[in-house]
């Protein structure tokens, strides 16, 4: 346990040094079952993305799918995202890179002696880890619409490349549109609400060196619920204080069996975040959440956004000069 700590502290350390990349879902996450709405405002983020897939669960069944071994991806993550201003007024883009010491730690431990070990569930063996350093290179283009209030409905695509596989895509939806009267009111730190999301995606995928034959074309649809504390800022970005966050996901899949049948997602995911702190997991086992971890995917994430963490840092220290008394 204590060389764990020592691992995720080490690779969070390394986030906030690091040159950038992106907070957006980075691959494979979002066909894992992660949350995969573009950034609503500037951000600048490092953290740790785990995702694993296992070909058999606790009791023996057996994934049908064309990948029969266990994939642990440790992705170390930094981010990028920017929303413009003059002639790109209302444009955002984003660019991420990752790398993985792919490995069956710490994923094994976190699905058998976490997760399963919570929910009393049978342990998830291990099938010929795949051990090897993985690369992704994700990044995207973002047009945001006004609805009620600015930036809130979204139009873009974006790629990702690497060694687990190739894709295109085009995404469209709505981002946090709040749907109930403010619950709460602060001038310093912003409403507490209600407030919704949807995201339609297609995908057009080809094989990497870690997935060989997979689906070429998918779809994806994810709506989300979230309560949390929002402000919004001259460009019209909504950056929430604090947010708890619900979603779920339904994707045509990317995997596919024997026969070459693709085999379909349906997956929950939930995050929460307080100022630059952000954590999130997910897992496919929506329809068989009250009786056991029906396979093969979970993940995780914790990122922290550099720029915000930044930018408060400055504004605590122009208030300090503020309050200091003239000589």
């Amino acid at each position: 346990m204590a060389r764990l700590i020592a691992f995720l502290g080490l690779f969070l350390l390394g986030g906030t040094v690091a040159t950038p990349a992106w907070s957006e879902t980075p691959a494979p996450s979002v066909h894992w079952g992660s949350m995969a709405f573009p950034d609503q405002y500037s951000t600048f983020t490092g953290g740790l993305t785990l995702n694993r897939f296992t070909p058999t669960d606790g009791l023996g069944n057996t994934y049908d799918s064309t990948v029969g071994t266990t994939l642990g991806f440790n992705m170390i993550t930094f981010s990028w995202t920017q929303h413009w201003g003059g002639n790109w007024q209302n444009w955002s883009t984003n660019l991420t890179a990752g790398i993985s010491p792919t490995g069956d730690e710490p994923t094994q431990y976190f699905q058998n002696n976490v997760v399963h070990q919570l929910r009393q569930l049978p342990t998830v063996p291990t099938v010929d880890p795949r051990k090897e350093t993985d690369v992704m290179i994700d990044g995207s283009i973002t047009r945001w619409f006004p609805l009620f209030r600015p930036k809130i409905v979204f139009v873009g695509g974006g790629f990702s490349v690497g060694t687990m596989y190739q894709q295109g895509f085009l995404r469209a939806g709505i981002r946090r549109m709040p749907v109930t009267p403010t619950l709460y009111h602060s001038e310093q730190w912003g409403d507490v609400s209600l407030r919704a999301s949807v995201l339609g995606r297609i995908s057009y995928q080809d094989n990497g060196a870690v997935l060989h034959s997979i689906r070429h074309t998918a779809g994806l649809v994810q709506p989300s619920v979230a309560i949390g504390q929002y402000r919004i800022t001259e460009k019209g970005e909504t950056i929430p204080t604090w947010e708890i966050e619900l979603a779920l996901m339904w994707d045509s899949g990317i995997f596919v069996n024997v026969e070459g049948m693709s085999q379909k997602q349906f997956a929950w995911s939930i995050a929460g975040s307080f100022g630059p702190v952000r954590f999130e997991t997910w897992n496919d086992s929506m329809g068989n959440i009250a009786e056991r971890d029906f396979g093969p995917t979970y993940g995780a994430t914790l990122t922290l956004d550099v720029l915000r963490l930044w930018n408060y840092i400055q504004h605590r220290r122009s208030r300090s000069s503020a309050d200091q008394p003239a000589l």
